[in-house]
């Protein structure tokens, strides 16, 4: 249900015009009217809205169980854990791997540092 909908309701029920409204809140007629249509109405003027009907503020939105709540979530992809847990695994040994390569050739270096002086 639209704002502009429900707004028109409260009107009918309190025997009042949109007219009415526009006036009460000091905004043009076209103006509050394009505002419900468009739902761009600010915050401000909802809640003078609410006083000058004498209503909630809730009573202009829809409840919680009006919503659909799977219309309103959004899918994550599925993902293969298995997949992720063996890629883990693979990066865990290859960054171990890496380290040792690294402190081999520390050793080399080491060692042909160690080897030089005595060849001069």
């Amino acid at each position: 249900m639209s704002l502009k909908a429900i707004i028109d309701g409260i009107i009918r029920d309190k025997h009042r015009s949109l007219s009415w409204l526009a006036i009460s809140m000091g905004k043009t007629f076209d103006g509050l009217r394009l505002g419900l249509i468009n739902e761009s109405i600010k915050y401000k003027d909802i809640l003078l809205m609410a006083e000058i009907l004498e209503v909630s503020p809730c009573c202009f939105f829809k409840s919680a169980e009006d919503l659909d709540a799977e219309q309103n979530m959004v899918a994550e992809a599925h993902v293969e854990y298995g997949d992720l847990k063996a890629t883990l695994k693979s990066c865990k040994e290859l960054v171990a791997t890496l380290k040792d390569q690294i402190n081999d050739k520390e050793r080399i270096i080491t060692l042909l540092t160690k080897e030089q002086p005595d060849k001069l």
